[in-house]
């Protein structure tokens, strides 16, 4: 924003093609970038709050804080470190079916969201070319729709998802999913500001005329829809702590699925030894016995 004030008083600069170019090209990208790091928290707040108490256990006994991975050293007057924990619930069940939905489609939603920021990088490369051509013009502009309602239906979906969860994962604290909702209205505002205006055409990056965007009645709007939202957003992520918040502890949910519990790398660890001691006992029915019957436990709790 000091290179666009820099440009409101300097008509030289605000002719630049290259700095025109950069400010598009970055303009276009704010609230996706907003969206996305809010579908982050929303992942780890959701994620978090399906583990139970044996997760949350085997999660403090494996990281080197002492902590679940949802919680912090700061986080010391939670017993179990489970910013999700109700007063007087007697256990905490494990949902690890729609965790690991969860985190696909949690997945999925960063593979688009990064979709669309290439939309809108190669939408900023091609549009100094815009500048002096209608074909370019025209493709800039489909890459820019297509980027901004792609962007806008991701927020959307985080904030859907976030006040789905209220009912469906009854540990998802409302206070949070109203941040979720506040953040993503104020992201949505922007592609709504952008679908709107983007139809608007100009002949020169200096007309004042209908439909320019250089009136001062344009320029007001702009900086009422698309800037103002973007910084409310962006100061409400930077003054929450989030990592209470949302559970996110220091990374958030890195995860691509659960770690097999400890009984179970034991049983593999036995497995394992069996199988090299059998090279020893070839001879021995027995022990041939043994060794298959503990790799169909082995199969068998892997199901679990």
């Amino acid at each position: 924003y000091a290179l666009r004030a820099h440009t409101a008083h300097n008509d030289k600069a605000r002719s630049n093609e290259s700095l025109e170019t950069y400010l598009q090209t970055t303009l276009a990208g704010g609230f996706i970038s907003i969206g996305m790091d809010l579908m982050q928290l929303t992942r780890a707040m959701l994620v978090n709050a399906t583990k139970g108490s044996e997760v949350l256990a085997s999660e403090a006994r494996s990281n080197k804080s002492k902590q679940p991975d949802c919680g912090s050293a700061s986080d010391a007057s939670l017993p179990t470190a489970d910013a999700f924990a109700v007063e007087g619930y007697a256990g905490l069940e494990d949902l690890p079916h729609l965790r690991a939905r969860i985190r696909r489609v949690g997945l999925a939603g960063t593979i688009v969201f990064w979709a669309t920021i290439i939309l809108g990088i190669v939408s900023g490369v091609d549009y100094q070319g815009a500048l002096h051509s209608g074909a370019n013009a025209q493709l800039v502009r489909q890459l820019w729709y297509a980027s901004t309602v792609l962007g806008l239906l991701l927020i959307v979906g985080v904030a859907a998802g976030a006040v789905w969860a209220t009912s469906a994962i009854p540990r998802v604290p409302r206070s949070s999913v109203a941040w979720i909702v506040l953040v993503a209205a104020l992201a949505s505002t922007v592609g709504i500001y952008r679908l709107v205006v983007m139809r608007f055409s100009t002949t020169s990056l200096l007309a004042e005329g209908p439909g320019s965007l250089n009136s001062p009645g344009s320029k007001a709007t702009f900086y009422v829809f698309h800037s103002a939202p973007e910084y409310l957003a962006v100061a409400i992520l930077i003054c929450l702590n989030v990592r209470r918040v949302f559970a996110t502890g220091l990374w958030g949910d890195r995860r691509v699925r659960d770690p097999e519990p400890a009984f179970k790398a034991c049983v593999l660890s036995l497995y394992a030894s069996f199988s090299e001691g059998s090279t020893r006992h070839s001879g021995d029915p027995s022990w041939a016995m043994l060794v298959e019957n503990l790799g169909i436990s082995i199969e068998s709790s892997r199901g679990l």
